[in-house]
């Protein structure tokens, strides 16, 4: 049975960027089994279970994202997956346990294939739905920019044991990264696949920032009747 928790870790990157020629980031990472509190890119919902497409994703409009991109996997194609089919692709959906969510997701399938998302503008940070983060070397495996973040952390930061591998979905947030423009996530094994979704904080006003609408708008209506009163009483 899973155990139901929220962690971070920091975790410290002590081989040098050979690129940037500079030490890597600490990256500090936070994992939730009890999530997101961000929103994660809508890919649409399935009909029917697994293998939806592998067209190229061209700015959708979220998270700074100029395109995300399709190649390999081998029997199964990397790409836009929908619901679960054993062996094949299992919904990050939700954080926790695997649900029978149909939402649609991304999918980096085994022996080599890959998932790249490329932004806009240089990023030091990322928010993901993980699914089934194993600790296994080269089943999850994220790389750009001189980093490389793999399951194996993302269990550690949410204070599960090794056991938990391969079983549970997380909504991971990592900060403090080295700059990036381009994250590759890759599955280098013949056993399994990285199945993932990309988040962003909401666009929903804070509270603070209702209250302000509010009263704003509550004063427009009181200038409205001010002016209704002056000219009846013409």
């Amino acid at each position: 049975m899973n155990v139901f928790k929220t962690g971070t870790l920091a975790v410290a990157l002590a081989v040098g960027s050979a690129l940037a020629g500079t030490a890597m980031a600490s990256p500090t990472i936070t994992a939730s089994t009890t999530g997101p509190s961000f929103e994660v890119l809508n890919l649409g919902t399935a009909t029917t279970a697994g293998f939806q497409n592998s067209t190229t994703i061209t700015s959708p409009g979220f998270a700074d994202i100029a395109s995300i991109t399709f190649a390999g996997g081998s029997p199964n194609p990397s790409g836009v997956y929908g619901g679960t089919i054993n062996d094949v692709a299992t919904t990050p959906f939700p954080a926790g346990a695997p649900g029978n969510s149909m939402a649609n997701y991304l999918v980096a399938q085994a022996n080599g294939g890959t998932v790249t998302v490329n932004f806009t503008s240089a990023q030091t940070s990322i928010l993901l739905e993980w699914g089934t983060a194993d600790v296994a070397t080269g089943y999850n495996v994220v790389t750009g920019g001189g980093n490389t973040i793999d399951g194996a952390m993302i269990l550690a930061a949410a204070g599960l044991p090794s056991s938990d591998s391969g079983k549970t979905n997380f909504a991971v947030d990592i900060t403090g990264l080295n700059s990036f423009t381009s994250l590759t996530f890759q599955d280098t094994t013949s056993m399994s696949a990285f199945e993932f979704d990309i988040g962003q904080m909401s666009s929903v006003p804070e509270p603070g920032s209702l209250a302000l609408m509010a009263m704003g708008l509550a004063g427009l209506g009181f200038m409205a009747r001010r002016r209704r009163q002056a000219k009846s009483s013409v």
